[in-house]
């Protein structure tokens, strides 16, 4: 079956290499001559004056974070991880997040999270400074492709990035480092999956690979609230119906959902992909499951609102098959090797490596005697059961 080629990208990249580099702050070399000397007395002053201004400023600047660094935050045998770095990937990450704030009772959390990812960081780079592999240009390109193909189309990639706060020319500078790492990984670990681990997958785990019925459909959403209004509902229904007319009569589906559907699938041409039965609110459902290919519905309405839904395609149910599963099992392995061996590389990395965390040198901004308390037993519990997708968020 052969090695999965799939990349150790998700997890190094979102984790690691993605967050701003994290390097030790160098003294620049000195200068001996006696000429030299005598300017630096001359200027010592004013640098010092335009040093702290500096140094004003920067903190200043790093004060609007939730925590920042005012010295070197860890010392790996006796070399410092500086503060400029460090306060540099903590705002990346920050200004990632979808409102660009940390909950404050995740703020500890995230503190001790950045410094274990900088010192994780610090002792990846200094590995991969002294290996003599070679990453070109197509093999960062392969990389980024593989990344790409993941998400169906152009339209879902963009949003993608754009939930990572990254632009493609970042995503490529990160992988470069990403690649040169599964390389080095590829000749110290073992990182094939054979085919007996794949058969063996599959048939301890058989009945996951049944296949139930699934549809592929459109649809264009006109929002309107579950408790809204009789004018509401019925301006909603007028305007969905308008559609409905429209792409009934020949217009393209795909540009009336960009054009008119007010759910998160708009832009793409209100695309939801493969879905099966229960996936969906009960009422979306049993429309979409008694169309053929083609068919276009009348407008339907959810607790989201009115939906004008059409089929492209339909997969009947299947019984588990190996053939058609041991992709997907290899990749699932592949993946998982992966993310184990990376963290057995990180252990190896920190045995006989003397770390001290400088905890004293993070400053915490935000006031954590002022948080509530946590209603007991608050939380994201499902019960184990899976749920639907939500058509309207």
């Amino acid at each position: 079956m052969g090695m999965y080629t799939g990349r150790l990208w998700p997890f190094v990249l979102a984790i690691l290499l993605g967050m701003g580099a994290v390097a030790c702050d160098g003294a620049p070399p000195a200068d001996d001559s006696e000429e030299s000397q005598e300017e630096d007395d001359e200027e010592a002053t004013d640098e010092e004056e335009e040093e702290g201004e500096a140094e004003d400023e920067e903190a200043a600047e790093d004060s609007d974070l939730p925590f920042y660094a005012t010295g070197p935050i860890a010392r790996v045998d006796g070399e410092e991880i500086g503060k400029e770095k460090f306060n540099e990937m903590v705002r990346e990450r920050v200004e990632r997040m979808p409102m660009q704030q940390i909950p404050p009772m995740m703020v500890e959390h995230f503190k001790s999270q950045s410094l274990n990812f900088a010192v994780d960081k610090f002792l990846i780079d200094r590995v991969l400074e002294d290996v003599d592999i070679e990453v070109t240009e197509a093999d960062v390109q392969e990389a980024f492709e593989e990344f790409k193909s993941r998400f169906g189309d152009d339209d879902m990639f963009e949003q993608q990035l754009q939930q990572m706060g990254m632009t493609k020319e970042e995503m490529l500078e990160g992988m470069e480092k990403d690649v040169k790492l599964e390389m080095y990984l590829s000749e110290t670990h073992e990182m094939d999956v054979s085919d007996e681990e794949i058969r063996a997958y599959f048939e301890e785990h058989e009945d996951r690979f049944a296949r139930p019925a699934e549809v592929r459909a459109r649809h264009i959403l006109i929002e309107v609230d579950e408790g809204a209004d009789e004018a509401t509902v019925q301006a909603g229904l007028e305007r969905a119906q308008s559609i409905y007319e429209k792409a009934a009569g020949g217009d393209d589906f795909a540009e009336l959902a960009k054009e008119h559907s007010e759910g998160p699938t708009g832009p793409r041409g209100g695309d939801l992909g493969f879905f099966s039965e229960g996936r969906m609110v009960p009422q979306f459902s049993e429309v979409a499951f008694s169309m053929e290919p083609g068919e276009i519905s009348e407008p339907v309405r959810t607790q989201f609102g009115f939906h004008v839904i059409k089929v492209e395609e339909k997969r009947d149910a299947s019984d588990p098959n190996f053939e058609d599963a041991a992709p997907e099992i290899e990749m699932q392995l592949g993946h998982q090797k992966r993310q184990e061996i990376f963290m057995e590389f990180l252990a190896e990395l920190k045995e006989d490596v003397e770390i001290e965390i400088l905890e004293e040198n993070i400053t915490v901004t935000v006031d954590m005697d002022a948080m509530p308390e946590m209603p007991h037993g608050h939380g994201h519990d499902h019960g184990g059961q899976m749920p639907q997708l939500q058509l309207g968020d």
